[in-house]
């Protein structure tokens, strides 16, 4: 390179990680050594390969401006990489043993470093090679996510582990594992914080019996017994040829056999589970978790596509791979008898949510968590006023609203809830349920979940109404184009019954979906409402950041990102024949019908997870450095394609809010 090249290069690189830890002096040798190579787009890169129109990849690559994907043999997304990131680093260290490729997202120029004078770097500088070796690691645990979403890959998590350990040991590898070995109980205690939450991400299969104990409908109950005593068991299967058709448990022997009398001489067809509930072993851990919860079931049969049992998964199969887990929150929840005592179980849900943020769990997998911990919380409570209170005076359902409604909470997320009542009451009876509603909502704030600053609360006697009440309510914001009417209407059309009977609820959802439709004003309107706070992007694209107090120069990503698709997705279900309540089930379902392209829901959701996704992160660093959870960015936070990344998502909301525009308010000034 000339002097001038050789400058600038060193002025970029003084700025790029790991880079910036090398002296002067070697950051100019390694200058001196490097290639510029122009990329084209979709131009693919691989060790050694043969197949045209695909480059050798033997030595370092530094991305100087431009865009790339590292993919798997198959084509599964691994990594994305932008400018002053690299790749290459599975090739100089360990020749590529899984056959990564590289595609150019776009035309790039690329600093090219060959494999022998970045070797000699690492020999000269401890930091600079351990930053490779973690970025080896790390992309080989993004490998096995990738393999593990492919089903019909045979390489497992522990498969793609087993190759970073037992590769032919180059002198980097040799070194870095001499530097690690002496930070193992670091080490030890960084796996021992992510490892609740990387445990969940697990498919069953992982921690599944597959000694399965199985018995014909026809066998006797005493048979059954026998059967599972010797084989020392708590559940029995039964199957009609190889087809699962109910279960029996140690639970049913003692109160459905002992404790009625029944005749152990009767078939157990007369006894089991018709129908128990299952999972497919690709199923997640947290899957399992949160169906057993729900459910209060303790045995959960494993089948494949033929239902055909595979598997038995138990509480304590859960338990031993989970000690600080969702589950064991939930159980312990539903053991309290005070609401002092549920508020210090409650207190470890802020660690247990940021351990799984930092076991990268799905956000629509965290809302299901949080839904399940909050509604069993919730529970809890009324079971603790009626023993307080007494006997209720009536039928009542306890109504959530909003993102718990939804599934859709996170962190610092307030409580939305009311109560329907079976008829009205007499002063008596009223009071009863004044007295209960703030036990509850009282509670819930001392266990962490926030007072609404709106007063949406059961504790609000606007909130605490009959079903025809409910109606005319529900009647009365369809029919009227208020700013308030809209403000409800997007809040409490997002309802779910947490505690009651569910079909009391059924008719509300109803009339909302019947009513909504029929009426184009109230949907034009709500349109209007929808699309005027539209995504943070400027006249260039640039971010629109606040522009003064605590969080200046961020973004809003629950305000300015996720209400906005939330908004969209809740305006579009009103034209859908059926009530849905979160904000992905709800795209599915405008899909299926046709409201929109499949390539339009596609994106929104894909849009939906990774701002709920950017949310959690924000929000979790927040938490720990302020006790607060902000769901504030910095955007100078985000690698150049992440912006790049989130300015695509703000765009695609905004074409959305358009589209529902013209679908729905045309002509509405």
């Amino acid at each position: 390179m000339s002097a001038i090249d050789v400058q600038e290069v060193v002025k970029f690189l003084q700025g790029t990680v790991p880079f910036d830890s090398l002296a002067e002096s070697d950051l100019r040798r390694l200058v001196e050594a490097l290639e510029v190579i122009y990329i084209r787009q979709k131009q693919s890169m691989s060790l050694g390969s043969q197949a045209p129109n695909v480059l050798p990849l033997n030595d370092l690559h530094i991305i100087r401006r431009g865009a790339f994907e590292i993919q798997c043999k198959k084509g599964g997304l691994v990594d994305k990489l932008a400018d002053g990131e690299c790749f290459g680093v599975s090739s100089v260290l360990d020749n590529n043993p899984e056959g990564l490729y590289v595609v150019a997202l776009e035309d790039s120029l690329v600093f090219r470093l060959d494999k022998e004078s970045f070797l000699a770097l690492t020999k000269a500088n401890t930091d600079f090679a351990l930053f490779f070796a973690n970025t080896r690691v790390k992309r080989l645990s993004l490998l096995s996510k990738s393999l593990q979403q492919d089903n019909g890959n045979q390489i497992s998590i522990e498969s793609s582990q087993h190759q970073l350990e037992s590769h032919q040991a180059s002198s980097l590898t040799e070194f870095v594992q001499s530097e690690l070995a002496g930070n193992k109980e670091d080490d030890r205690q960084a796996q021992n914080r992510a490892d609740p939450a990387m445990q969940l991400s697990l498919p069953v299969h992982k921690i599944m019996s597959r000694q399965l104990v199985k018995a014909e409908a026809d066998t006797s109950i005493r048979m059954a017994a026998l059967q599972m005593t010797g084989a020392r068991v708590s559940s029995l299967l039964i199957v009609e040829g190889e087809t699962l058709i109910g279960i029996i448990t140690d639970r049913d022997l003692r109160s459905r056999v002992l404790a009625k009398g029944v005749s152990t001489d009767l078939p157990v067809s007369s006894i089991m589970t018709r129908k128990p509930t299952y999972l497919d072993e690709s199923s997640l851990c947290i899957h399992a978790q949160l169906i057993m919860s729900e459910r209060n079931i303790h045995h959960l049969p494993i089948v494949d596509d033929a239902l055909k049992p595979v598997g038995i998964l138990t509480a304590t199969d859960v338990l031993k791979n989970q000690q600080t887990s969702p589950l064991l929150m939930v159980s312990e929840i539903n053991r309290q008898k005070s609401v002092a005592a549920l508020a210090e179980v409650c207190q470890r849900l802020p660690r247990l949510i940021i351990n799984l943020v930092a076991g990268d769990i799905n956000p629509a997998d965290m809302g299901e968590v949080l839904a399940s911990i909050t509604d069993n919380l919730t529970r809890r409570l009324i079971e603790l006023a009626v023993s307080e209170l007494g006997v209720p005076p009536m039928q009542f359902n306890f109504l959530v609203f909003g993102s718990q409604a939804r599934k859709e909470q996170s962190l610092g997320s307030d409580q939305d809830n009311g109560i329907m009542l079976e008829r009205e009451g007499d002063d008596r009876e009223m009071e009863y349920f004044k007295h209960l509603s703030e036990f509850v909502c009282q509670g819930l704030n001392e266990c962490g979940i926030p007072l609404c600053p709106g007063n949406i609360m059961s504790s609000n006697p606007d909130c605490r109404l009959t079903k025809s009440q409910w109606l005319k309510k529900i009647a009365y914001w369809v029919q009227s184009n208020s700013p308030q009417a809209l403000l409800n209407a997007s809040i409490f059309f997002d309802m779910r019954s947490i505690y009651g009977p569910e079909e009391s609820l059924q008719e509300l959802t109803d009339l909302l979906q019947e009513k909504a439709v029929k009426n184009s004003i109230f949907m034009a309107t709500l349109t209007k409402n929808a699309i005027s706070s539209r995504p943070p992007l400027g006249f260039f694209r640039d971010f629109v950041l606040e522009h003064s107090g605590e969080h200046k120069n961020k973004l809003d990503l629950k305000h300015q990102g996720l209400a906005l698709i939330n908004d969209l997705a809740r305006l579009y279900s009103f034209a859908t024949s059926r009530y849905q309540v979160s904000t992905l089930k709800r795209l599915d379902w405008i899909a299926k019908e046709g409201l929109l392209s499949q390539d339009y829901v596609s994106n929104l959701q894909d849009a939906w997870e990774y701002l709920s996704g950017l949310r959690l992160e924000a929000q979790q660093a927040s938490w720990q450095k302020t006790g607060s959870a902000s769901a504030f960015l910095d955007p100078s936070s985000l690698s150049p394609l992440e912006r790049k990344h989130l300015k695509l998502t703000f765009k695609t909301i905004l074409q959305a809010q358009d589209v529902a525009q013209n679908k729905f308010a045309k002509g509405l000034g």
